[in-house]
């Protein structure tokens, strides 16, 4: 029998693939728990246009993320840390810290951003920090720490 996988069901396929099955199987199991549907003409014209309208907005999020990419490299943040005489830093700048600038500016909203940091930045000056949008895109960010007037 042919069906739809409305989920991706292990060492049967991946969701909105068209696979075939034993019709106990389908029946049984993968209808009652709502994992498939059976592949009809009719369902299998919605599956077309639900794959068509995913190729779409994957290629909307591909370009959202990419003008997110080019709107980060062209920034550059910058964090006053408070020094003593001698040039010491108190504190340090956090993967969390420069998250939530971005997002104090709006460049970065809803999307899941990772900062790529090994450690906090403690030392004055200017760093390069990257930042992977995920799906693939990374930015350059570039991070200036100066000492608090």
């Amino acid at each position: 029998m042919r069906v739809i996988l409305l989920q991706d069901v292990r060492s049967v396929g991946k969701r909105l693939e068209v696979k075939e099955v034993a019709e106990g199987y389908a029946r049984n199991l993968l209808f009652p728990k709502g994992l498939a549907k059976a592949a009809t003409p009719s369902a299998l014209r919605d599956l077309e246009h639900e794959r068509l309208a995913l190729r779409k907005n994957e290629e909307e999020t591909q370009k959202r993320l990419h003008s997110i990419a080019e709107e980060i490299t062209r920034t550059a943040l910058e964090f006053s840390l408070k020094t003593d005489e001698k040039g010491s830093v108190f504190g340090s700048v956090s993967k969390e810290a420069i998250l939530k600038s971005l997002r104090d500016r709006g460049i970065v909203t809803k999307e899941r951003v990772e900062i790529m940091l090994p450690h906090p930045l403690k030392e004055l000056g200017e760093y390069t920090v990257q930042v992977d949008l995920k799906k693939g895109i990374t930015a350059r960010l570039r991070v200036v720490l100066r000492s608090q007037a």
